[in-house]
């Protein structure tokens, strides 16, 4: 049978809002793909064309039986993660997803100084939030949800003057219970073609 070609996604960003939303940990988490969310999730800005990756991992045991067949594949493990790169170097709510909260700090502009950001690179466990990464294709909408993250791992960051500062973040998805049933990471998609009345 044939590829229905109209079943394929190529992810694109909104036009005219954000790709990742981060908010404090306990937010209202969305329940579906198109209603707008809470005041409290924070535009992250820009990435770069490497984009989201969605990592899944599962740790499993192969059993053989005694003619060394599998016979059985247990799990011991699952995990999952999303990884992303950050363009906008400055933007507030970047810094605080990169470095916490707590460790950034702003001066408004005055009539001798302009805004001031200081960030302290410390030890501090970064904190636990939400996230939220939205993409488009036509009319349509895919919305992730992860309801708790953590960035786990903050890549090398390079200062050179042929590109520009990024910060690459991998953030630790964890599991969040939902009445009878429980995600990592819970996906909405909406095809955006209403039914005709």
């Amino acid at each position: 049978m044939p590829t229905d070609t109209s079943k394929v996604y190529i992810p694109q960003a909104p036009k005219v809002k954000g790709i990742i939303y981060r908010a404090p940990l306990g937010t209202a988490l969305p329940t579906d793909a198109i209603t707008a969310l809470p005041a409290a999730f924070k535009d992250l800005g820009g990435i770069s064309d490497a984009g989201i990756v969605n990592a899944q991992a599962r740790d499993v045991k192969k059993v053989k039986d005694f003619a060394g067949d599998i016979i059985a594949t247990p799990q011991s493990d699952y995990s999952e993660t999303l990884e992303v790169e950050f363009v906008e170097a400055t933007n507030l709510e970047v810094l605080k997803a990169v470095f916490g909260d707590l460790n950034v700090n702003v001066k408004q502009a005055t009539t001798t100084s302009g805004m001031e950001i200081s960030i302290d690179h410390n030890s501090d466990v970064l904190p636990k939030t939400a996230i939220v990464v939205e993409t488009i294709q036509g009319t349509g909408i895919r919305r992730m949800v992860a309801g708790i993250a953590q960035p786990i791992k903050v890549a090398d960051a390079t200062l050179i003057n042929t590109d520009i500062l990024k910060y690459k973040v991998t953030f630790e998805c964890f599991k969040v219970v939902d009445g009878q049933t429980t995600f990592n990471i819970r996906e909405f998609v909406n095809d955006g073609k209403p039914k005709a009345a």
